[in-house]
């Protein structure tokens, strides 16, 4: 029960981007297991293994999630610009898509920024 003690210590920006990537694995499970009738084994593994990250927060790979983070949540907005790129006129698909991708992106973006930040600071001497 350490963990769970450790957890409760800890103030809301040490696991708000925890909560963020759960929350997002856990849409993603359940978006497939209801419209796709699909049980998706990565989403669940993902969310096993961000709640034992939040729990026992593992320097090392605090940061190398991070970074991950960093870089995944990039190259989704790169996508996005692509995708929005492809519309021949802006209307309201467009326009939800880039809003929405956005904030999703970004916010993914600027989570796995602060755990980076967040957990490099533990490493350093």
């Amino acid at each position: 029960m350490k963990g769970f003690h450790q957890l409760r210590n800890y103030g809301s920006n040490k696991v708000l981007p925890y909560t963020y990537f759960i929350g997002l694995a856990t849409f993603w499970f359940f978006g497939n297991l209801v419209a796709k009738e699909n049980f998706s084994f990565v989403a669940l593994g993902i969310m096993a293994a961000l709640a034992i990250q939040a729990v026992w927060q593992n320097k090392v790979a605090g940061t190398c999630l991070g970074v991950f983070a960093i870089a995944v949540s990039f190259v989704a907005f790169l996508a996005i610009l692509s995708e929005f790129s492809d519309f021949e006129t802006v209307n309201v698909g467009a326009v939800q898509l880039i809003a929405v991708g956005s904030v999703l992106s970004l916010s993914g973006l600027a989570m796995g920024l602060l755990l980076t930040v967040m957990n490099s600071r533990k490493l350093a001497i």
